[in-house]
C-alpha cells in the first residue's frame, strides 16, 4: 500500500506538468483587435443602359477578429469616402428637375459594416494567408452632388432631392483574401451589390474593390 502511495505522489507532478490535449497549440480561441486604411474604387454598371461610371476614394476603420485553428470570423467598422465624375448629360430627378450639365461631381460618405467568415489555408509563425466571404452593410452618412453648367454656375441638390435619387442603405456580398505578416495585415476585397444603389426603374449594380493595409494591436 505504501508503495502505491509513493508512486502516486511521485507521478502527480509529472501529470500536472503535462499539457492537456484541450490546450494543444492552435486550438485556443484567439481574439485580435486591429486598424486598417486604404483606397477603394467603385464600378457602377447600369442595366439596360450602355453607361459605366467609376468612382475612387479612401477608407479607414477598425476590425475585431476571432480565430481558432484555421478558421476565423471578423467584424469591421469602416468609414469610406468616394467621388465620381459624370460629364455632359442631363440631370433628372423625381422632383421635376431637368438640368443639362457639363460636369457632375458626386461625393458620398458611407459607413461600411462587413461581417466575414473564412479560413486560413497557410498558417506559419510569422505568416498567414486568409480567404473569406461575408455580407457588408453600407449606410450613407452624407452626400454632395454638384452640377456644373456651361455658364459656370453650380446647382447643389437639397436633402429631399438626394433622398429621391439614392437609397440610404446598401447590401453587398464580399469576397476577399489577405495576408498577415507578423503584426501587419494586407487585404484585397471585392463587393458585389445586392441592391440597386440609385432609385431608378433599371438596376444600378455596384462593384466595389478595396485595397487596405493595417496593423494588429
Amino acid at each position: 500500500m505504501k508503495k502505491w502511495i509513493c508512486y502516486i505522489l511521485l507521478s502527480l507532478p509529472l501529470a500536472l506538468a503535462a499539457k492537456p490535449q484541450l490546450f494543444t497549440s492552435g486550438s485556443r480561441i484567439r481574439f485580435q483587435l486591429g486598424a486598417q486604411a486604404g483606397v477603394n474604387t467603385n464600378y457602377f454598371k447600369y442595366r439596360n443602359i450602355d453607361q459605366r461610371d467609376v468612382s475612387a476614394g479612401f477608407q479607414g476603420g477598425i476590425f475585431f477578429r476571432v480565430s481558432r485553428q484555421k478558421v476565423f470570423a471578423q467584424l469591421e467598422m469602416n468609414y469610406l469616402w468616394s467621388q465620381v465624375f459624370l460629364k455632359n448629360g442631363i440631370f433628372t430627378s423625381q422632383v421635376g428637375n431637368n438640368i443639362p450639365f457639363e460636369k457632375l461631381t458626386f461625393r458620398y460618405h458611407t459607413y461600411g459594416i462587413p461581417f466575414i467568415f473564412g479560413g486560413i489555408p497557410v498558417k506559419k509563425a510569422l505568416f498567414k494567408m486568409r480567404m473569406y466571404n461575408g455580407i457588408e452593410v453600407d449606410l450613407i452618412a452624407q452626400t454632395r452632388i454638384i452640377l456644373e453648367q456651361q455658364n459656370q454656375q453650380e446647382y447643389r441638390l437639397n436633402r429631399k432631392e438626394k433622398r429621391d435619387i439614392m437609397r440610404p442603405a446598401q447590401f453587398s456580398y464580399q469576397l476577399g483574401t489577405g495576408f498577415d505578416i507578423a503584426m501587419f495585415v494586407f487585404d484585397v476585397k471585392y463587393n458585389f451589390g445586392l441592391r440597386s444603389f440609385y432609385k431608378e426603374s433599371y438596376r444600378t449594380q455596384t462593384h466595389l474593390f478595396q485595397f487596405t493595409a493595417g496593423v494588429i494591436f
